[in-house]
């Protein structure tokens, strides 16, 4: 005959119950209820089968891991869940006959859907318990079987361990990206991250700029507590860090508008090259008409003979005030020095104590030199 036990989480913890079921080696199901939900664990002689996730459909915890960790597609396993509940064949056994998933990639997930159930259930408070004693659950080989015990212990370790770091954790929808490269980061680790580089590599991996931390989690396979502490570490060595929202936006609105753009932009500059050539025509048209226009406008020399003079005796005065720089090396103050002896009109450019102006040959021209003192 079957023996029930119930009670309340806030007098008879977690913690509590495991023990009492391993010392009196007690066989049957615990389900325990509370605010996220309702897990279930397996006892048998008092060691510790499995624990899952209790769903509306059997294998329903099952079929969410192996979704998460990417070892079956969402379509796929909502098809098998279909089949098993019509068959009332196990959800492993169609996915093992059918090639989908192999028995020991199945057994896999199982072992890290059990942790990963522990792990939260050792940090519920509240909430309501079952143990329905002796059940007909097949026995499971002695390797599968966990010491309640220790079991317990390592749940109690964790989830200290996890309050020493769970404040530098992102939120499970936060995307992180890679900063810095991680063969640095594990080439100056001297006890290997606490869990291998190997680890680390791997979680690295999965930081792609497009997951999740909680997506992060899922594929590595290494379970919350282990991925999170790596993930802290690596966040508090600036190796990661969380993409900001709004630049995951921008950057995610134009990686899906892309095509979308490009199509557009052919579209664009098809319509606008008759427009542009046009408008390249009407731009030549209007310069040439504008430089006509300024041509026209210029002023008309009425007497060329006077003002070819006035040219001739600006360039004059001009020479002349070169020539009293070169001859004395001053500039003058005033131009009354035009009417002293050597520099007038009958003296020339050159005063008789000087050399007179020698010109070269530069290319297709000429220029006039300074006379040599």
């Amino acid at each position: 005959m079957s023996v029930a036990l119930k009670g309340n989480l806030a007098d008879f913890g977690v913690a509590e119950i495991f023990q009492l079921i391993g010392h009196q080696r007690k066989t049957g199901f615990l389900e325990v209820n509370g605010a996220k939900g309702s897990v279930r664990v397996a006892f048998e002689g008092g060691g510790l089968v499995w624990a899952i996730p209790v769903g509306e459909e059997e294998f329903a915890g099952l079929a969410d891991f192996l979704t998460r960790c990417g070892l079956v597609s969402a379509g796929q396993i909502r098809q098998k869940l279909q089949e098993s509940a019509d068959s009332a064949r196990p959800l492993p056994d169609l996915l093992e006959a059918e090639g989908i998933a192999e028995a020991d990639e199945i057994a896999a997930i199982s072992e890290l859907m059990t942790r990963e159930t522990l792990f939260s259930l050792m940090a519920q408070v509240g909430g309501s318990f079952e143990f329905i004693a002796g059940s007909d659950d097949p026995a499971s080989p002695p390797e599968r079987t966990l010491v309640a015990e220790q079991v317990l212990m390592d749940g109690m370790r964790m989830q200290d361990e996890w309050q020493t770091f769970a404040g530098g954790l992102p939120g499970e929808g936060d995307v992180l990206e890679v900063l810095s490269p991680v063969d640095e980061y594990c080439a100056r680790l001297e006890d290997g991250a606490r869990g291998g580089t190997d680890r680390v590599r791997l979680i690295a991996h999965f930081v792609d700029g497009e997951s999740t931390f909680r997506e992060v989690i899922d594929r590595s396979r290494l379970g919350t507590f282990v991925a999170g502490r790596i993930l802290t570490d690596l966040r508090r060595a600036g190796v990661v860090e969380v993409v900001d929202p709004m630049f995951r936006a921008r950057r995610k609105g134009r990686k899906w508008g892309s095509g979308r753009a490009l199509a557009a932009a052919k579209y664009a500059l098809a319509a606008l090259l008759p427009l542009l050539l046009l408008a390249g025509v009407s731009a030549q048209i209007f310069s040439q008409s504008l430089a006509a226009q300024r041509a026209s406008q210029r002023s008309i020399v009425e007497h060329p003979l006077e003002e070819a003079r006035a040219q001739f005796g600006r360039q004059h005065l001009h020479n002349l005030l070169e020539a009293r720089r070169y001859g004395t090396g001053l500039w003058p103050h005033e131009l009354n020095f035009l009417l002293r002896s050597g520099w007038g009109e009958a003296g020339g450019l050159t005063p008789e104590t000087a050399s007179a102006y020698y010109y070269m040959r530069r290319g297709d021209g000429m220029v006039l030199l300074a006379p040599r003192r």
